[in-house]
Parts: C-alpha cells; structure tokens; sequence
C-alpha cells in the first residue's frame, strides 16, 4: 500500500484502520506478481541458485558445472596455472554473446558468467548481518494486526499476522486462485477494540446506488441549475456531479478512479468544491442523512 496511507512512526495513537490504493496501481502490482510468481512456477525445479550448504560442500555451478570451492583451481604451479587459463579462455569464447563479462570467487581462479551463472548463496549469518545494515528494524517489527482486504476481483480475504501499519500490495486470492492487487485494507482487530468496526468493512464492497427519483426530489432544490444558452461543451448534469461525490465518499476511493460513468473526474471535482464552498454540499449531505441515507 502507499506510504502515503501510513501513520507516523511511533505515534501509536495513529495506527491506520483503513488503506486505500488506487485501482489502477492495484492491478499493476498485480500484474508484476504475476509475472514473478509465473517465472518462479517456470524455473521450479530447474533452480539454478545453490543452498549454501551445497555450496560450503564443493558442488559445483549448476549452470556450467564449474567449480566454485576446492579443487583443481587452487593449483600454483605453472602446468596447472596454464591449465586453468585455457579452460577460462574457453569459457569466455562459448559466453561471448552476453556482454556481460566474468566474475571469479578469491581463490578460485575458475570464471563464471555474469548472465548465466548465479551468484554464489549467502550465508545466514551473511543474511542477518545485511538484513540489519538495510533494514534495521525488520527484527523488531510488531505482526500482531488483522486486516480485511478487497482485491481487485472484488473478492475479501482475512489476513493475520501482518504489520499493523501497513499491507503487501497483493494477496493470493482464495476464491480466484490467482495473485490479485488490494485496492482496500481495513485494520478489523484495531476496529474491534472501539467497538465500531461495521462502516468500514461493508464498506469493503461498494454497494452505492445511485439516487432514484424520489430521493433526487429531496435535494434537488438546494442546488442551482444555470438556465439559458451556454457556450462550449454540455454541462455536466448537477445530478450526476451529485450522485458522483456520494460515490466517491461511499467507496473512498481518489477523484482519479472515478468511473467513467460519472464523466470526467476534473469536472466532478472542480463543481463538487463549488458545492462544498458555498455550503450546498453540507446541506444535501445533512438532509439525506437525516432521511437514513447511505451516503
């Protein structure tokens, strides 16, 4: 999800409840997980990366079958110094096509090739000692929060476990079998805690109508409808600019995600602000309230 939906470090008086990510961004870290977990099912089973502990035990590259560790590229003498460099000139001519140039362990003086061949593993005290360089606090980070996620097939799955401050971009959907994008997060555990967790998770499946006749009798007389000729493009019907701000505070999703059935969401923003500035949006919103309208 964006950083920009997360609370302040620290400041556990604001633990978000709800995340929201833009449609659009959703299915795009859906198509990347895609495409990884897609190459990842490709190469199960062909993984050319060795354990370490393969690798501590002298197996050799699995992707030309050179040595890595041992022998016989330790040997110092002449023949064997002359031996080894053949073999590298040889290599390097049947890699000549990936540009990528050659790499060597110390005290190895068999090459690999930098496209082909995979790096050797790190250890795991090598992992720890990164994973604390770069990320300082990943040992210490609290995964006590559930959340109540909508994925871009409209589908909710429950996560445990997870940070309390944020959630991963894409979830595997149970119910498609397949990764999807998280275009909602609510925090339920945190909700559960107030007692006050039923808005926001029916909220997690836009169920917004909009307005019927009878409901547009009730405030279509709070706005202003301009009469006469007008020049330039139609104007938008004050109805729909309406019906789109309900929808976009039903849903909370950003002006940009606005459905095209509403028109342009430039438009709807520009006469939603002219509503809001001269207090006509408080009263339609008042007076549907005050009828027990969803809003």
């Amino acid at each position: 999800m964006p950083d920009s939906q997360r609370s302040p470090e620290g400041d556990s008086s604001a633990l978000p409840r709800v995340l929201h990510t833009p449609r659009s961004h959703a299915l795009l870290s859906e198509s990347w997980a895609q495409a990884e977990e897609a190459k990842r099912m490709e190469r199960a089973g062909d993984d050319l990366q060795l354990p370490h502990e393969a690798y501590a035990a002298g197996a050799p590259c699995r992707a030309c079958g050179r040595a890595l560790l041992g022998e016989p590229t330790l040997g110092t003498d002449e023949e064997s110094l002359a031996r080894i460099d053949a073999d590298n000139a040889e290599f390097r001519a049947e890699h000549t096509a990936c540009n990528m140039g050659v790499w060597r362990i110390e005290n190895n003086r068999a090459e690999h090739c930098h496209l082909c061949c995979p790096f050797p593993p790190l250890s795991p005290t090598q992992r720890d000692e990164l994973r604390q360089l770069l990320y300082p606090s990943s040992l210490r980070i609290d995964r006590s929060a559930t959340w109540r996620v909508e994925l871009t097939c409209q589908h909710v799955e429950t996560l445990t476990g997870h940070s309390p401050r944020y959630v991963e971009p894409t979830v595997q959907c149970t119910e498609c079998s397949v990764i999807r994008g998280v275009v909602k997060a609510v925090r339920i555990d945190d909700q559960a805690k107030d007692g006050d967790d039923s808005s926001d998770i029916e909220g997690l499946q836009s169920d917004y109508q909009r307005l019927t006749d009878e409901q547009w009798s009730w405030i279509k007389h709070i706005v202003h409808t301009q009469d006469g000729p007008r020049r330039g493009r139609p104007r938008t019907d004050i109805r729909t600019i309406v019906d789109a701000a309900l929808y976009k505070t039903r849903t909370g999703i950003p002006w940009r995600e606005l459905p095209a059935e509403f028109g342009s969401w430039q438009t709807a923003v520009r006469r939603h602000n002219q509503l809001i500035a001269s207090s006509q949006w408080d009263e339609i919103t008042r007076t549907l309230a005050e009828r027990d309208l969803p809003q």
